[in-house]
């Protein structure tokens, strides 16, 4: 590249590569892509003639994901000229640009790269933030991020929608998640799981300190075993609903089974409690809306109830 930076080529077409490479300025660097760093860009062709992909995902699209968690490396993907959902992908992907390829005349539309190969440079968040402070100060006006740093110390909304024994989201705040991720799902036609667990009806009859106790050790357990993006909370006295994105039935089916050894090996017995978990998945032609999402993961449950402790179930006919 002309300022000297390192750029790389993922991908098989010899045409692609030689006219990024005149855009560029110069030849790709010999190494895989996997070795660029801060300063560096990787151009990869989506379609690699059906190569395998040199990349942790083995997938033009995974790679992308992969290489931006290097901080500072710039990502771009060829697309064919009439492929719009590959543009699409790339944006999801957060690509930082798309370089559009025109197989009949060879043709590249690189005016991501410009100019002359160079990224635009971005004032940094320091930068930005050293600015914002003292026009917030002249003008005695509280800026959006102090506003927002005020609402997390606060904390007080956080707390009202808190179960104040587990210490997990309370139905309420549940219910308005399962419509927002309901939403989220077919908009986008991802994948959404909700599963139902119920600790069983021990819990109820036990001492306030004991049940307090038991519930709280079952909250470390899910929190344990769910990611960051699911939603927990306590629906019912003795039963939790998980709401996963982005998760089918065979993975939620897995995560359902992983939690169930947890608490086994978490309680060894020392409680009355007899764990079980129904589970809806989407999308599904018998699911039209959330209210029968919520219907059958219910349905779900009483089956697995009725079939006892450990089990798991996403049939509810």
């Amino acid at each position: 590249m002309g300022n000297g930076k390192r750029w790389f080529f993922v991908g098989s077409r010899a045409a692609v590569r030689t006219a990024v490479a005149n855009v560029l300025g110069g030849a790709p660097a010999s190494g895989p892509a996997l070795e660029a760093v801060a300063g560096d860009v990787v151009v990869i062709d989506a379609e690699a003639a059906g190569d395998p992909v040199p990349l942790p995902t083995g997938h033009a699209f995974g790679g992308v994901r992969a290489l931006k968690e290097r901080k500072g490396v710039a990502v771009f993907v060829v697309v064919a000229a009439n492929d719009r959902v590959g543009v699409q992908l790339a944006r999801f992907v957060l690509a930082d640009g798309v370089l559009t390829w025109h197989a009949g005349t060879g043709h590249l539309e690189a005016g991501a790269l410009q100019p002359a190969g160079r990224l635009p440079k971005r004032a940094s968040v320091d930068e930005l933030l050293a600015r914002l402070q003292p026009a917030a100060g002249s003008q005695k006006q509280e800026t959006s991020l102090q506003r927002l740093l005020r609402f997390e110390r606060e904390d007080t909304l956080l707390h009202r929608l808190q179960d104040e024994e587990t210490g997990l989201f309370d139905g309420p705040y549940a219910t308005l998640k399962l419509d927002e991720e309901w939403k989220r799902a077919h908009r986008f036609h991802q994948p959404l799981s909700l599963l139902l667990l119920d600790l069983g009806p021990g819990i109820a009859s036990m001492p306030t300190g004991e049940r307090r106790l038991v519930l709280a050790e079952a909250a470390g357990v899910f929190l344990n075993e769910c990611r960051d993006i699911d939603v927990l909370a306590r629906f019912q006295p003795t039963v939790f609903l998980f709401l996963l994105p982005g998760t089918g039935p065979d993975g939620a089916e897995v995560l359902a089974q992983r939690i169930m050894t947890a608490l086994r090996g978490r309680f060894h017995g020392r409680h009355d409690l007899a764990p079980a978990a129904g589970l809806c998945s989407v999308p599904a032609a018998d699911v039209p809306d959330r209210k029968a999402f919520l219907a059958i993961a219910e349905a779900c449950l009483a089956r697995a109830t009725a079939a006892g402790p450990g089990t798991v179930s996403a049939t509810w006919q």
